[in-house]
Order: C-alpha cells, then sequence, then structure tokens
C-alpha cells in the first residue's frame, strides 16, 4: 500500500500524471497538509476521463484527515521540484509510453473493482 510519505520519484506514471492534474487544477496556495474530499478527487478525475478517484489515495487510510478527506503531500512536493527538475525529452518520451489512456485506465480500474466485489464475497 502506498503512504503519504511518497515522493516522485517514487511514484508510478499514473500517479505521477493524476498529481499533474492537481497541480493544474487546484491553486498554488494548496499545502502538503491541504486536505481534498473524495468529490474533488473524483471530478477532477472523471474530468480527465477517468472514473474513479485514484485508489492509492483514498484506500490508504494514513491520509484520512477526516470522513472522506485526504491529503496529497506529494502535489506540495511536485511543485516544489517542478521548478528545478530538467527532464530530456528521451526520458519523458519513456515516462509517457508508460502512462495509459483514460480508457485502459478504466479497463483497469474496472477488473480491480470486479475482483474486490469477488474477494468481499467470500
Amino acid at each position: 500500500m502506498t503512504t503519504a510519505t511518497n515522493t516522485n520519484t517514487t511514484l508510478k506514471p499514473r500517479q505521477l500524471q493524476f498529481i499533474q492534474w492537481m497541480d493544474e487544477h487546484f491553486p498554488s496556495t494548496v499545502d502538503e497538509h491541504t486536505t481534498f474530499s473524495r468529490g474533488e478527487l473524483r471530478t477532477l478525475a472523471a474530468s480527465n476521463g477517468v472514473k474513479w478517484a485514484p485508489a492509492w489515495i483514498v484506500k490508504d487510510t494514513s491520509r484520512q484527515r477526516g470522513r472522506g478527506e485526504y491529503v496529497v503531500p506529494e502535489l506540495a512536493e511536485y511543485r516544489g521540484t517542478t521548478l528545478s527538475a530538467t527532464v530530456t525529452d528521451e526520458a519523458a518520451e519513456a515516462r509517457a509510453d508508460d502512462i495509459l489512456s483514460p480508457e485502459e485506465f478504466n479497463k483497469a480500474m474496472d477488473e480491480h473493482e470486479a475482483m474486490e466485489r469477488e474477494y468481499n464475497m467470500i
């Protein structure tokens, strides 16, 4: 399970992509202690073609700060490192190959949800 102590260097490509969406959507006043509701996360995901709020955030109990409220310190960390980080075109292209399309992501999430439902029936 992913914990709230992640760093941008350990984020998976889809996780980094969601952090980038958050960076574009939320104001610069957001810090590592700012909470986001499940609805805000789901709305952001839906606006980018993904059905669900990311499980790596909403299923991680160490991120919860109340009912349906989560912290995402990776956003503040991302914003702190984006100015000094330099990414070559080759590195960006290599990462882009690992990022799933919204359709692929939704299919994977549907499969995961089906597996969870099957597991919970036992």
